[in-house]
C-alpha cells in the first residue's frame, strides 16, 4: 500500500482558518486532495471563493464562512453553529 493511502481523508471534514490566503489555501487544497470536504473559514470573502473554487476543483465539497475567528464570540457560538447548519 503506498504511504499517501494510510493517510486518506475520505469521509472527514477539515476546517481551515485563514483559508483565503497563504499557507490556509495550500492547506485547504492539500486536504481536499486527501480526500475530505473542507470549510473555509477567513474575513476575506472574495478570496474565499477562489479557494472555494480551487477545493471544488478536486472534486471534494467546499464550503465558504466569512468569518473573524479571531473574536472571542465567534470562536464560542457563531463559527461554529454556521459551520453545524451548513454541513447538516
Amino acid at each position: 500500500m503506498p504511504i499517501l493511502d494510510r493517510f486518506r481523508l475520505d469521509g472527514r471534514v477539515a476546517i481551515i482558518t485563514g483559508a483565503s490566503s497563504g499557507l490556509g489555501v495550500a492547506f485547504a487544497i492539500a486536504l481536499a486532495e486527501a480526500g475530505a470536504a473542507v470549510v473555509l473559514a477567513a474575513r476575506r470573502a472574495d478570496r474565499l471563493a477562489t479557494t472555494q473554487a480551487a477545493v471544488e476543483r478536486t472534486g471534494r465539497r467546499g464550503l465558504a464562512v466569512r468569518t473573524d475567528v479571531s473574536l472571542p464570540e465567534v470562536r464560542r457560538r457563531r463559527f461554529l453553529s454556521d459551520v453545524t447548519a451548513s454541513t447538516s
